[in-house]
């Protein structure tokens, strides 16, 4: 089921979160303490209800690695930027629980661990051969996709000559009036923990000054380079620039890869409270972190730049581009106060 979910807006989720008044409801299931109960219980549970932005081939190669290793299914509600995952988490504090699996979007996690909605896990125990880097250290979530962000252009309008290969590129003179920036700053809040904040807040100063055409919408921001109405995007995922290449081949979009490449936790998974598949959810979110899950990634645009072998680590290699990433520490509140100065210095009360 491919469904977009609409938000309440942060107003309402303050008020829900201040005032809800029920409590939260009891785990639908039982949680399984060792990976041959979990098991077990998950092949009685047999599917999971998951809300999260797959699209394309990646579905496919992940419902068939799924079945094969453990035999199970899942069913995904196609979910995207924050709104969705807000409208979750305050049905959620209402007692509705529709997802056993929740990918949590960076800036939402502090407020779904605040609210006692998801469970915490001890994941390395369950699975030891998940990699450290992907397990939350206080067993919230579980990451899997990796984002990583660069610049999108329109390779008939800009030549790979011109294409911008560093951020200060953004600040050409030049491309006043062509370029866009898509107003929720994930590209940039990944930058921070290299730059910190003088150096942020001065490049995003320059950055307004230089008259970007500001978007709201991520794929709308790709397809409209594609389009030829902004010579390029500065600061736009990967796996975005993949789906426009997905739908139509002959776009004439390239992606840029600069010289500091942003990485940022792109798919945070939560086993949600009053699920009722948690075990199924476990292993589900397990798989997606494992070497099997992972070589699906791929397909996705969001492998794991870490991994040797993976599509994003010959890339990033190829490049020559140096990594930044926060890691756990920076993601959640860290990462939300980076991204209020930011969209504050650009002259904005708050950005998506």
């Amino acid at each position: 089921m491919n469904v977009t979910a609409t938000g309440c807006g942060r107003t309402c989720l303050a008020t829900v979160l201040i005032s809800v008044a029920c409590a939260i409801p009891a785990e639908a299931a039982q949680f399984g303490t060792t990976i041959d109960e979990v098991v077990a219980l998950a092949k009685k549970e047999r599917t999971v209800q998951v809300a999260n932005s797959w699209r394309g081939p990646v579905l496919k190669e992940i419902a068939e690695g799924f079945k094969k290793k453990h035999g199970l299914t899942f069913k995904q509600t196609y979910v995207s930027a924050i709104d969705s995952r807000e409208r979750i988490l305050s049905e959620a504090l209402a007692g509705l629980v529709e997802y056993d699996l929740v990918n949590v979007s960076g800036e939402l996690r502090p407020q779904y661990i605040k609210a006692g909605v998801i469970t915490p896990l001890d994941w390395s125990k369950l699975f030891p051969n998940v990699q450290p880097t992907l397990i939350d250290p206080n067993g919230y979530f579980l990451a899997a996709g990796m984002s990583r962000y660069g610049i999108i252009y329109n390779t008939s309008l800009v030549s790979s000559d011109k294409a911008p290969k560093r951020w200060e590129d953004c600040l050409d003179p030049m491309w006043k009036g062509k370029m866009a920036v898509y107003t929720r700053p994930r590209t940039f809040t990944g930058l921070w923990p290299a730059w910190g904040e003088e150096k942020s807040l001065a490049f995003h100063r320059k950055l307004k000054d230089n008259g970007p055409i500001w978007t709201a919408d991520q794929t709308g921001t790709a397809a409209k380079v594609a389009a030829g109405e902004y010579a390029f995007g500065c600061g736009l995922p990967y796996h975005t620039f993949l789906n426009i290449k997905r739908r139509d081949k002959t776009a004439p979009i390239a992606f840029s890869i600069p010289t500091e490449l942003p990485i940022q936790i792109g798919e945070a998974f939560a086993v949600m409270k009053g699920a009722k598949n948690p075990n199924a959810a476990i292993l589900f979110a397990s798989y997606l972190a494992s070497s099997e899950g992972q070589a699906a990634y791929h397909l996705y645009g969001r492998s794991n730049p870490f991994v040797e072998g993976t599509l994003a680590n010959e890339q990033v290699n190829k490049a020559g581009a140096k990594l930044v990433f926060g890691g756990w520490e920076f993601a959640g509140a860290k990462e939300a106060a980076a991204a209020k100065k930011i969209v504050e210095a650009w002259g904005f009360p708050k950005g998506r």
